[in-house]
């Protein structure tokens, strides 16, 4: 009985002289066309108006779930609560600028004060297309005030009063906060005072504020094509910078979102909103578009695309920030590099989406997703969820996970080459170094023979 791969090396060959055969006779031979189950996400809308207002120094685990914080939570209910979101920098007053301007602007500490000469931001830009922007701070003294603090009020706080493109009338006090909120400007950020934000008073305190402050407005918001953004600057120092983030609002689904997004994920889902040019990281950050009502994501429960030969993967930019769209919940591959045969599936470990490499047919090679990523502060370990279907042995097909160590140029193979004929979800890890760069590539590879296909889904890629 002939071998294996005696049979394929007949087959080809048999192939081969088809091909020639109707090249010959001046025939066409076609080619298997590709079966796209990549999700379709629309823009992000327009809202009427955009109120953020922003907390601090509070772990996600402090808020989300927690007795103490019984507004958000109801807010978080009514809307979308992110559970992979992130501050970028620690203090304070970095992630404040760079929330507002898409860079820290060179700031590392919250020392005062801080004067930019012409750096581009959110405020001017949206004055510069026709459109109004204010930031309302709770115990300033005096609208267009430039001190450094006032009784509970800190300048470090407000971003905007640093960059000279923001005109004086556009940095406020909090009770000119209008109650006829057709009257609020596009764009407006909230800033409590140093009590009732939680830095200095408990997460009580800034919870019975907001509901106080800011219900009437979530509610109406609801119903008139707007949105309230509730975030924190950072979290408290004691884990990885994660933070509390809810959107709320008439074009918002109600549910959770594990897309891993940080401030500059926000600021530039603001910028697309109004279409304006994202500044700084937010040009290569991810724009937020799997948690509106205009989203309809429609991914094929079990993927079996056609291979493609060798398609030129989509560029994909070093992450700062760490991994973006680790869990897929975008329902697109926003973030990862692809080459071979992938697909957005519903076959998740959580949540409602994972990326699939390979697929239910037999395809011919290697089909990889992959990521390059800086390990933000805090960072020590890469986790990655896996599931594999192998039919064939591990010498022919095989899942596998590699981890390379840019910065100090080793690999890591948290996933051996490995062949599981229906497998169950399991994890891999490996060790990371914070602000060291790496790139994660998730594999499957299969020999194309048929009767014997080998896919592979990924899912819920972290940082911890």
């Amino acid at each position: 009985m002939p071998s294996r791969r005696s049979v394929i090396t007949a087959v080809v060959a048999a192939v081969m002289t088809l091909a020639a055969t109707g090249a010959a006779l001046g025939e066409a031979v076609p080619s298997a066309a590709p079966q796209s189950t990549t999700a379709v996400v629309t823009a992000v809308p327009r809202p009427d108006h955009v109120v953020v207002v922003t907390f601090e120094n509070k772990d996600y685990s402090t808020i989300i779930g927690s007795s103490s914080a019984p507004y958000i939570n109801q807010l978080a209910g009514q809307g979308a609560s992110f559970t992979q979101s992130f501050g970028v920098t620690h203090p304070s007053q970095g992630n404040y600028v760079a929330m507002f301007s898409g860079s820290q602007q060179g700031v590392t500490d919250d020392s005062c004060p801080k004067n930019f000469t012409g750096k581009a931001n959110l405020g001017s830009q949206l004055i510069g297309a026709g459109l109004t922007f204010k930031g309302y701070s709770e115990g300033m003294p005096s609208d267009g005030y430039t001190g450094c603090s006032s009784g509970k009020y800190v300048r470090k706080h407000n971003p905007w009063v640093d960059f000279d493109n923001v005109p004086a009338a556009s940095n406020v006090r909090y009770s000119t906060f209008p109650t006829d909120y057709t009257q609020l400007p596009t764009v407006s950020f909230v800033v409590p005072d140093m009590c009732n934000d939680m830095h200095d008073c408990s997460v009580g305190t800034g919870d019975t504020w907001l509901k106080n402050n800011l219900d009437g407005y979530a509610q109406w918001a609801k119903t008139h094509n707007s949105l309230l953004v509730v975030t924190f600057d950072e979290d408290n120092f004691s884990s990885v910078n994660q933070i509390a983030t809810v959107f709320v609002g008439e074009k918002v689904r109600p549910g959770t979102s594990a897309g891993q997004i940080n401030h500059y994920n926000v600021l530039r889902t603001i910028e697309d909103a109004y279409g304006l040019s994202p500044l700084g990281s937010a040009a290569t950050a991810t724009p937020i578009t799997d948690v509106w009502t205009t989203s309809s994501p429609s991914p094929s429960p079990s993927p079996s695309p056609s291979p493609t030969g060798s398609p030129s993967p989509s560029p994909s930019p070093t992450t700062a920030g760490g991994i973006v769209n680790g869990g897929f919940e975008y329902g697109t591959f926003n973030g990862w590099t692809r080459t071979g045969t992938t697909a957005i599936t519903d076959t998740a470990h959580v949540g409602a989406y994972s990326g699939a490499a390979g697929a239910t047919t037999p395809t011919n090679g290697d089909s990889v997703l992959s990521q390059t990523f800086t390990a933000p502060p805090g960072v020590t370990k890469l986790t990655v969820w896996w599931k594999g279907d192998c039919q064939d042995t591990v010498k022919y097909a095989w899942a596998s996970v590699v981890v390379k160590h840019n910065t100090s140029g080793s690999t890591a193979t948290p996933l051996a080459k490995t062949c599981t004929r229906g497998g169950s979800w399991q994890q891999v890890t490996d060790t990371l170094t914070p602000g060291h760069s790496y790139t994660v590539q998730l594999v499957n590879h299969d020999d194309n023979y048929p009767g014997d296909p080998s896919i592979t889904w990924f899912d819920d890629v972290t940082l911890s």
